[in-house]
């Protein structure tokens, strides 16, 4: 649980949030490029509009993330959001550099790698403070693969119906 936020680090809190939006926003998009490189898709290239909207967003962020001064509570959580957006930075780079390969040989590791670890970033910036939330994929669809469980049991044990 998180304790209460004095004004000088709930006014950061407002100013960072658009910011951390922008990142995840930012991982997702490259996570769909990655996606449609890893099918063999031809539009997965540079001049992709998520690529474009991605850099765009990137560009906005990273100046606003340098303006914001975080409070001593806050600097766990600027510190995250600092290096989330410098590996985010990383794996656009790469994401220019190696997709739509005229070899066809995209080398998504390094797309993938830099995204892993600015995602990363953001989770333990959304853990720092109140008011950045994640999405938890390990609880979704696309988690872990878990053991089905069945819908009812009896005296007997599970009821598969």
């Amino acid at each position: 649980m998180h304790d209460a936020l004095d004004d000088l680090t709930v006014t950061y809190v407002l100013a960072a949030r658009p910011h951390f939006e922008n990142l995840r926003q930012i991982a997702a998009q490259l996570a769909g490029l990655l996606v449609l490189a890893a099918t063999g898709a031809r539009s997965a290239a540079p001049d992709h509009p998520l690529l474009h909207s991605a850099e765009a967003l990137f560009h906005e962020s990273i100046d606003g993330i340098r303006r914001t001064r975080a409070t001593r509570r806050a600097l766990r959580h600027h510190k995250h959001l600092t290096q989330a957006a410098a590996a985010l930075d990383t794996a656009l780079s790469a994401a220019r550099e190696r997709l739509g390969r005229a070899d066809g040989r995209a080398d998504l590791d390094s797309i993938m790698m830099p995204l892993r670890t600015g995602y990363s970033h953001l989770q333990h910036a959304a853990n720092a403070l109140p008011g950045f939330e994640m999405v938890a994929f390990e609880q979704g669809c696309c988690g872990p693969a878990r053991p089905a469980r069945p819908a009812f049991s009896g005296p007997e044990g599970p009821l598969n119906g």
